[in-house]
């Protein structure tokens, strides 16, 4: 027999033959289940030449295996010579065990880069992937705005508490442009799903018809209709909250499914009621505050048990709390509120937010603020209010990298909401990002033409730019406004102009509520005395900006050096600016 004839009778007796075929047929099953695999997970076509890579690198891994060693019940032993009996087992030597341990190197190694190729040939899903908005519900109940307000920000709430989604908040939803088509509603919002539906309301019954539409091509998803009693509205909210989630196939934890399946029953009499004051609060008005207050004040004297009604106290008090002109006892009554909310019912995320805003901007208790910030994320990672807040907190702390995260997080969530625009363009100053705040100020102003927070934040990045005419102009527009009209004294004060900004520090008024402009004011004059006079004003009022006129506006930094400067970051458990950060 030749030469070839003996190596092909070793490869038999060595089994080389049959370890060929079953790892073919192996691969061949390995390549059918990877190729559904991933592209049910959403891998590219591409991904599988990897897999094709892997199997080709170890075909011929498995026939040197093939060709040395056997396995037996015994474990692996090596393969006999022709001239050994075929009884004989051969326990494995040294060398052995630095051959297969080469092998399982070369395996894991080439494993280790097909995966990696993998994970790499995978497009990265945009942030808007699960991404959902929920337009107005129609109203079919004939005057009854409120109630399907209701509705329609009650789905929202439900729907934001589903961490892997990400959800826009009411106040750009409720604004967008009605005749846009469905798919470029979701680009202006930057999402890639869209609820829709209407809401009927018949004596105690209410009909709820919910549709979900790709926004990408405007096809339809999912839809049902739900008709319940008023006393189950917001379990209905869960279920369809639940079913949303399946729709677009977010897999919910166990945690998570209990609580859209435990029932949620309410009084009709002070739901309604809780309906009315919130649609009031929503106004942004200090006319709507207290005509909210008032109507959730009464429900809660009539029905001392409703966690939510306690919560709508405390966002309406909240409100009124956090303003450089605050309502005297604001704070203490949103805590209060607050609190009772929370013995009620712990997993209401805007409750917690109302303790945090109490704790940050009344009780100067930062870490408290912090602490009470997560546990409303937690439990809503949708909850614009609470990221802005954070994102405020965190400036203060000097972590300005996070501070910015929650800052661009509001505009994710509420793309059409001047308020979060304009304060992001600060933030953006502040890091002295001045193209990006510009361009952020000018996107308010397109949204907003006479938002002030705009003005003022374009004015004062024109002014730290050294651009002081353009500062001036902008800040012009707010000449007539009551409040924010003092920026004006700021870019003055920049520009070298002093008499000018004391002219307009002296129309401001020597008012106790004015602390805070006056303040600003005569830190950037350099006016030592007039500074900390107001800034003892405002501490011992309690503005609740007080802290940040410590230790956050740049033009305070000056006064490092002072004595009372330091003694008030210590007594604030904060630390001063340092000039080296701006």
């Amino acid at each position: 027999m030749g030469r070839w004839g003996t190596f092909i009778r070793q490869l038999r007796r060595r089994r080389v033959f049959r370890v060929a075929g079953i790892y073919i047929v192996g691969s061949w099953v390995a390549l059918q289940v990877a190729d559904l695999a991933l592209e049910s997970l959403g891998f590219p076509a591409t991904a599988l030449v990897y897999v094709w890579f892997a199997v080709l690198i170890g075909f011929p891994l498995a026939l040197v295996f093939g060709w040395l060693y056997d396995v037996t019940p015994e474990g692996i032993v090596r393969t006999p010579a022709a001239h050994v009996a075929e009884a004989e087992k051969l326990p494995l030597r040294w060398p052995d065990y630095a051959v297969l341990g080469a092998l399982a190197l070369i395996a894991g190694i080439a494993t280790y880069n097909v995966l990696t190729g993998i994970s790499l040939s995978r497009p990265e899903r945009p942030d808007y992937y699960n991404s959902l908005a929920v337009l107005p519900l129609e109203n079919l109940s004939g005057p009854r705005d409120y109630f399907s307000a209701g509705m329609h920000d009650a789905l929202i709430t439900n729907l934001s508490k589903i961490p892997s989604l990400r959800v826009t908040s009411r106040t750009s939803t409720i604004r967008v442009d009605k005749n846009l088509t469905l798919p470029m509603i979701g680009t202006t919002l930057g999402v890639n799903n869209i609820v829709e539906g209407s809401v009927t309301r018949e004596g105690n019954r209410v009909r709820i018809i919910v549709q979900l539409i790709d926004a990408a091509n405007d096809a339809h998803i999912w839809a049902e209709s739900y008709e319940r009693e008023l006393s189950s509205v917001l379990t209905v909210q869960r279920e369809i909250a639940r079913a949303i989630a399946s729709a677009i196939e977010i897999r919910l934890t166990p945690e998570e499914e209990r609580y859209f399946s435990v029932p949620q029953p309410v009084n009709p009499v002070t739901y309604e009621a809780y309906l009315k004051g919130m649609f009031q609060l929503r106004k942004g008005s200090r006319r709507g505050y207290r005509q909210g207050i008032e109507i959730l004040t009464e429900a809660v004297e009539n029905d001392p048990g409703s966690a939510l009604a306690f919560a709508g106290l405390a966002y309406g008090y909240g409100q009124l709390g956090h303003s450089p002109f605050p309502v005297e006892g604001a704070y203490p009554k949103a805590r209060a509120a607050a609190q009772k909310a929370l013995e009620l019912d712990p997993t209401l995320a805007e409750a917690h937010l109302a303790v945090a805003m109490y704790q940050m901007y009344y009780e100067w208790d930062f870490p408290g603020a912090e602490e009470s910030l997560v546990r409303a994320l937690d439990l809503n990672p949708s909850l614009v209010d609470a990221h802005y807040h954070y994102a405020w907190l965190l400036e203060l702390l000097h972590r300005d990298e996070e501070a910015l995260a929650h800052g661009e997080r509001t505009k994710q969530l509420n793309p059409l909401s001047a308020f979060y625009s304009s304060w992001l363009a600060d933030q953006y100053r502040d890091a002295g990002m001045y193209d990006k705040a510009v361009a952020e100020a000018l996107t308010t102003l397109e949204l907003s033409p006479n938002y002030p927070v705009a003005w003022v934040t374009l004015g004062k990045t024109f002014a730290e730019m050294g651009r002081y005419d353009e500062a001036i102009q902008a800040h012009e527009h707010l000449k007539d406004n009551s409040f924010w009209g003092f920026a004006r004294g700021y870019s003055f004060a920049m520009a070298g102009r002093h008499e000018d900004a004391i002219a307009i520090a002296d129309a401001i008024g020597k008012k106790s509520s004015h602390a805070y402009p006056l303040t600003l004011i005569y830190a950037t004059i350099g006016d030592r005395e007039q500074t900390f006079r107001w800034l003892e004003v405002a501490r011992e009022q309690k503005i609740p900006w007080y802290p940040w006129l410590v230790a956050w506006f740049p033009q305070m930094t000056r006064f490092n050096d002072e004595q009372r400067l330091r003694e008030m970051a210590t007594e604030l458990n904060i630390s001063l600016r340092s000039r080296n950060d701006l």
